[in-house]
């Protein structure tokens, strides 16, 4: 008997369609796992310039870097509640630079030397890692195993130019209510400015093994506490306090310890490479004020970090090719932190409209060396764009440009003239504008 095609599909039909029903189904249920129902996908641009130009070491130097930054953010739900995968992409592309940009953290240099020939763009994936909780009814556990960022987790951080330092290991957070303990042991990290993994590294460029960081937090209502305790391994020891207690609605304020010894490794480096003998500390506390459409913080803090026939500086980075966590106020670059320097510093801004603040940054510091009292500071006006429009929702635009004045130097060292320290001055400026797009 012979059976023409047309009969075959008429016979196979309801089976294959049985079967493609079936498969819909299983692909239905596996879609509505929450390991992928609950997954996110991110896109976000980022447009960065930085510049600064100074003469504290040098007749005069710009540092300048101009690029765009994309990211793919890809995060999991969890497979049975429990497991999940995160993923990040990013890319740079090179818009502009000057010699010595390789100081603005944000292009990556293909070469030796502050030439801006070998400024370029990067890609890289810097986080890939493994999630993990666990759940009860006042207990709970988040732990991380890979490439990943780390924000403010005990000693380390994770800081951001075009794409965030990240850092392989393993972390882990158990809290139980209020009360949450931290740990971390990293043993590389891709910094901010590069495609390239790294391991940490004494200022003197000795590699070193490990670096682990623990805290322990508390989160009150009126209170919250942290104390951390970290280590390089061999080279640097910290321990800190931080501190913010809100005091009343529109009244909150905060202090800061920050403690940091040298071990062996450390202080075997030749003197030119240490940034203090022994120990070093940095004490800070700050106040903020809020009140209608004003916002005003304003903190002072205190360095002690001697150094024999130098000046000392206290390092906020446990190593090369980390973050160090450091909320103080005196964060900009390596001035406010020098042996016997104090420092006070505001940020105070207005919001015009719903969309647009402006405010003013300023910092000073006087620290003494050889009977000179040196002074150094600097001023910063600074806007923030955010636009309402639907359309324009994810977009947010930043600027800051200011004048500075420090002085000359031989490695953080005043030169003294005729028994005068001499005068230095800067300008400095940025712009970063951010958008981003929820993909899934």
């Amino acid at each position: 008997m012979k059976i023409n095609k047309l009969t075959i599909i008429a016979l196979l039909c309801p089976a294959l369609c049985q079967a493609q029903a079936q498969n819909t189904e299983f692909t239905g249920q596996v879609l509505a796992n929450p390991f992928f129902s609950d997954s996110s996908l991110d896109l976000s641009f980022r447009n960065y310039w930085k510049y600064l130009k100074e003469d504290g070491a040098n007749p005069k130097t710009v540092h300048a870097a101009w690029g765009q930054g994309v990211t793919l953010d890809y995060q999991s739900g969890y497979l049975a509640d429990i497991i999940g995968v995160d993923l990040s992409w990013y890319n740079a592309v090179k818009l502009g630079a000057s010699d010595y940009f390789n100081s603005r953290g944000i292009l990556y240099s293909k070469g030796s030397g502050n030439h801006k020939h070998n400024a370029t763009g990067y890609s890289k994936i810097g986080q890939r890692y493994i999630k993990l909780k666990l759940e009860g009814e006042h207990l709970r556990f988040n732990g991380k195993a890979g490439w990943q960022m780390l924000r403010d987790y005990g000693v380390v951080t994770t800081s951001r130019r075009l794409s965030p330092t990240t850092y392989l290991g393993w972390s882990g957070d158990l809290a139980l209510d209020n009360v949450s303990l931290r740990a971390a042991w990293l043993t590389r990290s891709l910094r901010r400015d590069s495609p390239d993994k790294t391991t940490f590294q004494t200022n003197d460029g000795r590699n070193i093994d490990h670096l682990y960081s623990a805290s322990l937090l508390y989160r009150g209502e009126a209170l919250k506490a942290q104390y951390g305790f970290g280590e390089s391994d061999g080279y640097l020891r910290r321990q800190l306090l931080l501190l913010d207690m809100a005091l009343l609605p529109q009244l909150s304020a905060g202090a800061q310890i920050y403690a940091t010894e040298a071990l062996d490794s450390y202080q075997a480096m030749a003197a030119s490479k240490r940034d203090f003998d022994h120990h070093a500390r940095h004490y800070a506390v700050d106040v903020s004020w809020k009140h209608d459409r004003w916002h005003s913080k304003w903190g002072l803090g205190y360095t002690d970090a001697s150094k024999q026939d130098a000046v000392g500086f206290y390092p906020r980075h446990m190593s090369k090719n980390s973050r160090g966590t450091f909320p103080s106020m005196a964060t900009a670059g390596e001035d406010y932190m020098r042996d016997k320097e104090w420092m006070l510093a505001t940020m105070t801004d207005y919001r015009l409209t719903p969309e647009l603040t402006a405010g003013l940054a300023a910092n000073a510091g006087r620290f003494s060396y050889r009977g000179q009292h040196v002074i150094t500071g600097e001023v910063n006006l600074y806007g923030r764009w955010t636009p309402s429009h639907p359309a324009l929702k994810n977009l947010t635009i930043w600027a800051m440009v200011g004048p500075g004045w420090s002085y000359k130097n031989v490695k953080r060292t005043p030169i003294i003239r005729d028994g005068h320290y001499q005068r230095a001055h800067s300008l400095a400026g940025e712009v970063i504008i951010d958008y981003r797009f929820k993909l899934l």
